[in-house]
């Protein structure tokens, strides 16, 4: 009992102790100074200048501004960031889109093989596919893929595979061709038609 009395007591005489030795004289301390820059005729604006201009006491003062200024900086990288990986996402569908055209042409280029392998094969086997065939061939592809083909075939051959066509076929082939090309083999194709018809 008498050692918790004296335990109590020796905090409170501490706590008194911080009172009178450090609080109460910083307290009394800041006030004189302060009493003393008001009579002096110190400007709080002046003050804070010459504060400003002192190298580590400035750096203290300024530690807000430096926050602010960072998170500025962070939010901006932030967007920098986001931008990119928006970008990057951009050019992987990009990319995507390339891979799948790609393999499109690569589809392409085996039937032109193929196609051009048939004639070949044909003059060997002794005209075993006929024109019926080929026309066949050319229904089942698309328009797009048909005109690449017309587009590279000479004009003669490209005008009767034409002529042996559907008209609607033919006529959406020859909208995926270049409309030069196109004219010229609608101008063939009129003229031997007419031909056609004469000999008849």
């Amino acid at each position: 009992m008498a050692g918790s009395k004296l335990q109590q007591e020796e905090t409170v005489s501490r706590w008194q102790w911080m009172l009178f030795v450090v609080v109460v004289p910083s307290l009394f301390a800041a006030f004189f100074l302060l009493l003393i820059a008001k009579a002096a005729g110190i400007d709080a604006v002046k003050a804070k200048q010459w504060v400003d201009s002192v190298p580590f006491v400035a750096e203290w003062f300024d530690w807000k501004k430096k926050e602010k200024t960072l998170a500025n900086t962070i939010e901006t990288q932030q967007q920098t960031i986001k931008r990119q990986n928006q970008t990057i996402a951009k050019q992987k569908k990009q990319i995507e889109q390339l891979k799948s055209e790609l393999a499109a042409k690569d589809e392409e280029i085996a039937r032109l093989s193929t196609q051009q392998q048939l004639p070949t094969q044909q003059e060997k086997g002794g005209g075993q596919a006929s024109a019926v065939d080929v026309i066949s061939m050319y229904d089942a592809m698309s328009d797009k893929q048909a005109a690449a083909i017309l587009a590279k075939l000479p004009e003669d051959e490209a005008l009767e595979v034409l002529s042996r066509l559907d008209s609607d076929k033919a006529a959406a082939i020859l909208e995926q061709m270049p409309a030069e090309q196109a004219a010229n083999l609608l101008s063939s194709l009129h003229k031997w038609a007419a031909r056609e018809e004469g000999a008849e």
